[in-house]
């Protein structure tokens, strides 16, 4: 039986949210009306702020105050969940309806083992044992990936990378196979050859279990990866549904047009770099770095960024990228080798002086949500480093984060609000406004773009080419999407288990791949150009 011809569900009818006021509710989702069937995989794509999760939470009724469902209808196995008790309710979320949130650091606690937290959420739905939910924890983690699971049930969120605290939130969302899966990007932080394993994964659970799945992304690669039907959403609306091959071949609606041609794809012609490369600016000479643990994290790595160029440094989730990244800052100290910043050597420098040098080396983190201080606005985020290391005063920060939000695509409105009403693609340019705050001589940017959809990476990334241009920017590109980092970088290095295993120019790593784990990289990645053929 084909899932067109299976039952409903899943079923909204004309849902409407809105932010509560003293007045009438101002309109974020304007009357969304979509259906998934049984084992059915569908999309909802769009961008940052498009109301994509907000749909999500309403569905789980799990909207954030102050925002609340105004009207229409969430029909689940025929009951309206708008409706229903906060008990029904209780027992459906994570039993019958389970999520996979943007954010798996903000929803695993920090201080409980990933263990514990599996157990619990095992436990919560199925008449099991203690000892029987502990071993059905470990399967979950064998099954998404995570090596050595038996140990790292053991291990706190904080001891997982992003990409692998992803996997644990996607173990837990399936541990009670549930009718429906909702799944908010959920291969957001994850490197191509992991975000294969999930996509398979999740493919084969919804055949198996008839598990229905509406997959919330911005990457219509992913989105066709998985699934047959697309939900295209924008400002609130879906503009335009049909089947993959339809909407992927003759897209109707304008906004469709524009995302499918704001993909960075393999065949894309790579930027043409700002500026020529100079001298070495900075020089990582065999750093070794272990922990405590036993784990050796960055495993005598060697490497140079040449002044103005943008260097990529791509691998999977683990495999020591953001410790290495750590290191080139000055952030962490290796257990041996040295870093050389401009000719000279960053841990020989004095706290002080190493405080001042750190004016000229910026960093845009991984998690665009956890890196900001959910407690300050985005005005205050942006303008400390102005404060701190200028004195500028308060007009004038004010000045400059108006500048530097117009910079990165947000409307200087933002500057007033704070992280919890911003999306995570909004954060994380937020984060960007923060970093080249005192347009610093060198950058990392730490998945970067990871979180944001589409339109807005495009028009980051050639924000990135505008600042090299005119500041003589030098970038360290960290990320697990190669399409990216072929486009942004004329050189790159691929990093694998706390090793550099092959650098290179972009035509030596893709056109001529040497080490066997670049090969299964590039093999991994999702083409649309494919999909669309099929």
């Amino acid at each position: 039986m084909s899932t067109e011809d299976k039952a409903d569900v899943l079923r909204l009818d004309d849902l409407h949210v809105g932010v509560r006021t003293s007045g009438e509710p101002k309109s974020l989702v304007h009357g969304v009306s979509l259906t998934l069937r049984a084992g059915e995989r569908a999309a909802l794509v769009g961008e940052s702020g498009s109301g994509k999760t907000m749909v999500s939470l309403s569905v789980m009724r799990l909207n954030p105050e102050p925002t609340v469902i105004t009207a229409g209808a969430v029909r689940f196995d025929g009951h309206d969940l708008v409706t229903a008790s906060e008990r029904d309710m209780e027992r459906t979320r994570g039993g019958r309806i389970a999520m996979i949130y943007q954010d798996p650091l903000s929803c695993l606690n920090p201080v409980r083992t990933v263990g514990a937290q599996l157990v619990e959420a095992v436990r919560a739905h199925q008449e099991i044992s203690a000892k029987d939910a502990g071993a059905r924890a470990v399967e979950l983690l064998e099954e998404v990936g995570v090596p050595d699971a038996a140990a790292r049930v053991k291990d706190y969120p904080h001891q997982f990378s992003g990409g692998m605290r992803q996997r644990v939130m996607i173990a837990m969302a399936v541990s009670c196979s549930p009718d429906v899966l909702i799944a908010d990007e959920p291969t957001t932080a994850l490197d191509v050859t992991t975000q294969a394993r999930i996509l398979a994964l999740l493919d084969r659970l919804a055949e198996q279990r008839g598990m229905a799945i509406l997959f919330i992304t911005h990457d219509l690669a992913v989105a066709a990866t998985l699934c047959r039907h697309i939900h295209v959403m924008r400002s609130g609306l879906i503009v335009e549904s049909g089947a993959l091959g339809e909407v992927l071949t003759e897209p109707k609606h304008a906004y469709t047009k524009e995302l499918l041609g704001a993909v960075v794809t393999l065949d894309r012609e790579p930027a043409t770099p700002a500026t020529e490369a100079g001298d070495v600016l900075v020089e990582a000479d065999d750093l070794v770095r272990r922990f405590g643990t036993g784990v050796t994290a960055v495993n005598h790595v060697s490497l140079e960024i040449k002044r103005g160029e943008t260097f990529g440094l791509v691998g999977e989730s683990g495999s020591g990228k953001s410790t290495l990244s750590q290191l080139i800052l000055g952030l962490d100290k290796p257990t041996s080798g040295t870093v050389r910043y401009d000719g000279v050597d960053l841990f020989s420098l004095g706290k002080g002086e190493l405080r001042r040098k750190r004016r000229e080396m910026q960093v845009v983190l991984q998690d665009p949500i956890g890196s900001l201080n959910r407690r300050k606005t985005v005005e205050h985020i942006i303008g400390l480093p102005l404060a701190v290391h200028e004195g500028a005063s308060k007009q004038a920060r004010k000045a400059r984060v108006a500048e530097l939000l117009d910079l990165v695509g947000l409307p200087g409105s933002f500057a007033g609000r704070y992280p919890r009403e911003l999306s995570g693609g909004q954060c994380q340019r937020v984060n960007i406004a923060r970093a080249i705050a005192l347009e610093p001589e060198f950058l990392v940017l730490d998945e970067a773009v990871s979180a944001v959809d589409v339109v807005i990476q495009a028009q980051i990334l050639e924000l990135l080419r505008d600042l090299q241009d005119r500041l003589g920017l030098t970038c360290l590109f960290v990320s697990h999407d190669l399409a990216v980092v072929r486009y942004m970088a004329p050189r790159l290095a691929v990093m694998h288990r706390g090793e550099v295993v092959e650098t290179g120019t972009r035509e030596e790593i893709f056109e001529n791949p040497r080490h066997e784990y670049t090969r299964s990289l590039l093999a991994a990645i999702p083409s649309l150009d494919e999909r669309v053929r099929g």
